[in-house]
């Protein structure tokens, strides 16, 4: 066989791993959706038409699984939202539109019942799950909107006399909240209240701690 038959080989079965991986995946977050992280890994090779063990050749166990789940659907698209965050000059309402959006964007996609309900149903069993979404989610998130408010007190767009810290929190509140509604707690709320309900939030939160038309 020569060199250009054997990279075109290893080329097709790494493109068939990908496409086994890929399908692995996509039934254990239909199943994580059904079921919750009780779902079992034979249910998940099951759904693929796979043995359990070829679903270990690409995840090694439940756990390995899960934080692939969540790099895909949480953490990639949280990187992207803070680098649109850190690039953004603009004026303060503008960087918070921009957060509301990809954060509503981010809670659509994935699993429909919400990752955050479920990091919560399962933060006792599996604090590896909680602290993957404090670390690499909620925490460069929170940061990028605390620096963003310390620059804007600084611009004069809120006012000075403001707690950032309190601000930080009064701000995420409503969102984790919507994260809760969509894993089925709290007060019920229809997807088409959504982004008016996150815009009525920016606008009071302006109107609290910001100098618009002062």
């Amino acid at each position: 066989m020569s060199i250009a038959d054997q990279g075109e080989v290893r080329e097709h079965r790494s493109a068939r791993a990908d496409q086994r991986r890929r399908q692995i995946l996509d039934a254990a977050r239909k199943l994580v959706n059904e079921k919750g992280f009780a779902c079992r890994m034979d249910e998940v090779a099951a759904a693929v038409g796979v043995t359990k063990p070829a679903v270990y050749r690409y995840f090694p166990g439940k756990d390995v699984l899960i934080e692939a789940m969540l790099e895909e659907d949480l953490v990639i698209p949280t990187r992207a939202l803070t680098a649109r965050i850190a690039a953004y000059e603009g004026p303060i309402r503008g960087l918070l539109e921009i957060f509301a959006e990809g954060t509503l964007n981010i809670q659509e996609g994935g699993l429909a019942r919400g990752y955050m309900a479920l990091a919560m149903d399962e933060s006792a069993r599996r604090p590896d799950v909680a602290s993957l979404i404090r670390d690499q989610v909620l925490g460069p998130s929170v940061g990028m909107v605390a620096q963003a408010f310390l620059k804007a007190i600084g611009s004069g767009e809120l006012r000075p006399n403001s707690d950032p810290v309190m601000m930080v929190r009064l701000f995420f509140a409503p969102f984790m909240q919507l994260a809760m509604v969509r894993g089925g707690f709290g007060v019920p709320m229809g997807p088409e209240e959504y982004r008016p309900y996150a815009q009525f939030h920016i606008d009071a939160f302006l109107r609290a701690f910001g100098n618009e038309g002062a």
